[in-house]
């Protein structure tokens, strides 16, 4: 084992039928910075937060959701930051692992053909909207909560899913025009959606949830390798990766910033937007803090992830032929390295509503597990 710490509970047995586990959490110090370091699983499968681009979070900081096989097939789960009891949330088939999004204390995600909401609380769900036969993405809500939107997929042809949280309507956009996944509402206008396409067209798009005012952000060429935008806290603006280059602001209209030279990798805001989150990669030297003020950064921790995907020793990305690459990578299952994965080899982190911890992804004892850490201040 790479770490040594205090074990705060014990191996598991696990059963299909099985609703909730006892506290399997270890607390160690980072062994390069002494952050406090949480790992929060600890059973022999895939256990992983979800995706950098959503939250894992509940409201109040008490629960992490994160994704597990443990019981034989995907579903989701809730683990107490105050105990380390572990529930599970769902018993579906065809949970997409990397869809869900923790929004006021609900959990959005999507099985085959469907979005659902369910409440962390009571574990009542619903079906918000469905596309049979159809893959989804993961799914991003709107600031004023009144609409849900992700990635709809009909064999090689995309299109972006936007549908009323209550279910009385929904309508596509976008349909085949371009290799497209990752929308991401804006935080401050429900109205705006920014989405990534794959190579050979630029990285940035925006939308309007009409279908209008389809239009490139920022026209990156070919040899530019812009990967995994977001929005900078509740501000318009986009941080994205550079990739091999560093860390990169850009305006709604395009003006380009460069922040830091970092060889940075996945990215997340704190929710304030005054601080960044930031995995590395070639070299790898663990999570980092940028400030976006200044482009200054301090180490959080270190990760020790085996950081799979054979495209990221490349210097220049995929072109998107039939299925896009990206949308590939949210569905592998497969447990060897891939061209971008597999996707729980990364660490991909992200931040707690009140932004004083992190959670990543780490498969340094073999199987990917569950980890928080705790951000120091300054």
């Amino acid at each position: 084992r790479l770490f040594q710490g205090f074990k705060l509970g014990g191996k598991i047995q696990m059963a299909v039928d099985q609703q909730s586990w006892a506290p399997e959490w270890e607390v160690f110090p980072d062994p390069q910075t002494g952050a406090r370091v949480t790992r929060l699983t600890s059973a022999d499968c895939i256990n992983h937060p979800l995706y950098y681009l959503t939250n894992s979070f509940s409201s109040d900081g008490r629960w992490l959701v994160f994704a597990s096989d443990r019981a034989g097939k995907m579903d989701l789960y809730k683990v107490s930051l105050e105990n380390g009891e572990i529930q599970r949330l769902t018993d579906l088939e065809g949970l997409q692992p990397f869809s869900g999004n923790v929004v006021d204390d609900r959990v959005y995600f999507v099985t085959d053909g469907q979005v659902h909401e369910l409440e962390l609380a009571s574990g009542n769900s619903r079906v918000v909207v469905e596309r049979p036969g159809c893959g989804l993405g993961e799914v991003t809500v709107s600031c004023d909560r009144q609409q849900v939107a992700c990635l709809v997929t009909r064999g090689d042809t995309a299109s972006l899913l936007v549908a009323r949280v209550d279910g009385t309507a929904d309508h596509e956009i976008l349909s085949g025009v371009r290799a497209l996944y990752h929308p991401q509402f804006h935080p401050a206008d429900p109205g705006q959606l920014i989405y990534s396409a794959d190579p050979p067209d630029p990285r940035m798009w925006a939308v309007r949830t009409d279908g209008s005012d389809d239009r490139c952000i920022y026209r990156n060429e070919p040899e530019e390798w812009f990967v995994h935008e977001t929005f900078l806290g509740r501000s318009g603006c986009l941080i994205v990766c550079h990739w091999r280059h560093g860390l990169r602001m850009v305006e709604m209209d395009g003006t380009l910033k460069e922040l830091s030279d970092l060889s940075v990798w996945h990215i997340a805001s704190s929710p304030d937007g005054g601080s960044i989150v930031c995995d590395t990669h070639l070299p790898d030297i663990g999570l980092v803090l940028v400030d976006p003020e200044t482009g200054r950064h301090r180490s959080l921790c270190t990760t020790a992830a085996t950081n799979q995907g054979f495209q990221w020793k490349e210097l220049t990305p995929l072109v998107a032929d039939g299925e896009a690459p990206g949308w590939a990578t949210m569905v592998e299952e497969e447990s060897t390295e891939t061209a971008y994965g597999p996707q729980w080899s990364h660490p991909h982190p992200s931040f707690s509503p009140d932004g004083k911890r992190v959670a990543f992804t780490s498969d340094m004892t073999g199987r990917p597990q569950v980890y928080v850490v705790d951000v120091p201040g300054e």
